[in-house]
């Protein structure tokens, strides 16, 4: 069993190592951290980290993921099980894209008693992870739920002449990753179209030194340059709009 966390809080603040003591303290499954670098509060930023990592952790992983800008408040926090997998999360959108059985975590005899209304992360969160590390079933933490919040997101089309879709992240190279799947698209050679530009160099390294197109480990179409921030350059941010046709 491990428990692997997710959150906005970064490291140089009492957080991540208070919700780390709790569950220490309460069972023996091992913690890792997938990252506390998620930016303040962006909840679609953690829900597109969560699905581009979790298919790399198996089973008996506990996803911890805390970005909650709505802590506190009448929001839930949501249990959902994949593939004997457990994702725990405030139900803001965070689970936009995991799917599974769901519960309400209602059970509050598994929180920390007097526990704070602005750091359900560690009172709330980290016991409950620390409960079903220990062999907790989702059934004994509350209600099974189908209404839960997802965030408005448009999937990429892809036709047999046009493919859109949209950036989706900035890595800390400037490689703007868009949604759209290489082995999805129909044609070999493509190019794509962002803002005025239009990309039609292919790639299958970083060493190009104009604006390319290369399938990353993700295996969705990036767009980069080499030695630089294609975002930077090319004026790029996650949201936008971009067109692959056959070129």
């Amino acid at each position: 069993m491990r428990i692997a966390l997710l959150t906005d809080f970064g490291l140089r603040d009492p957080y991540v190592a208070s919700m780390k003591g709790v569950i220490a303290s309460r069972c023996d499954a091992a913690i890792h951290d997938l990252t506390h670098d998620i930016a303040p509060r962006d909840v679609f930023e953690a829900a597109w980290f969560l699905r581009t990592v979790e298919r790399w952790w198996g089973k008996g992983t506990i996803f911890v993921c805390v970005v909650d800008p709505g802590v506190g408040t009448s929001r839930r926090i949501l249990a959902a099980e994949n593939e004997s997998r457990v994702f725990l999360a405030p139900d803001n959108g965070l689970l936009t894209f995991i799917d599974g059985h769901t519960v309400s975590v209602e059970n509050t005899s598994l929180f920390l008693p007097n526990g704070s209304t602005t750091f359900h992360g560690r009172d709330r969160f980290a016991p409950v992870a620390a409960a079903i590390a220990k062999g907790a079933m989702l059934r004994e933490l509350g209600p099974p739920i189908e209404d839960i919040v997802r965030i408005d997101y448009t999937p990429p089309s892809y036709g047999d002449e046009r493919i859109s879709g949209s950036i989706i992240a900035v890595d800390r190279f400037g490689n703007a990753i868009t949604d759209i799947e290489r082995a999805r698209i129909p044609f070999e050679r493509f190019e794509l179209q962002v803002h005025y530009t239009t990309i039609s160099q292919i790639a299958t390294t970083y060493e190009n030194t104009e604006p390319f197109l290369i399938a990353g480990s993700t295996g969705a179409i990036e767009i980069s340059i080499g030695g630089a921030s294609a975002a930077d350059v090319l004026h790029l941010r996650r949201g936008d709009r971009v067109e692959i046709i056959q070129s």
